[in-house]
């Protein structure tokens, strides 16, 4: 795992969501008022992009299907999908928003 800054704190709306390309992977940075996440940019149920997806508490929803994801572990919760989506390490480091990606 490396840690990286993937965007200033300012770059992510308050209650919602942006992605970013890091190491090769589309990272989508959430902010809600449980905190700021980083999961995998993709559904696991069709793999439709989860940007723009509405955010609520540690979870977010694909804008797809509706399919509810919980940010802080990556299961989902409905009948559409039992398989998780991957969810980093993140923290706030002054301004910085880093998450720990995995090398390669």
């Amino acid at each position: 795992m490396a840690k990286q800054r993937i965007a200033a704190l300012d770059d992510i709306p308050e209650g919602g969501n942006k992605a970013f390309d890091a190491c090769g992977k589309s990272v989508l940075l959430c902010r809600t008022g449980a905190g700021v996440f980083a999961v995998e940019n993709m559904c696991s149920h069709a793999f439709a992009h989860l940007e723009g997806g509405k955010v609520k508490g540690p979870h977010i929803f694909c804008p797809l299907h509706g399919v509810r994801f919980d940010m802080r572990t990556g299961a989902p919760n409905g009948t559409l999908t039992k398989k998780p989506i991957t969810v980093y390490p993140v923290s706030v480091e002054g301004d910085d928003v880093v998450v720990d990606l995995p090398d390669g």
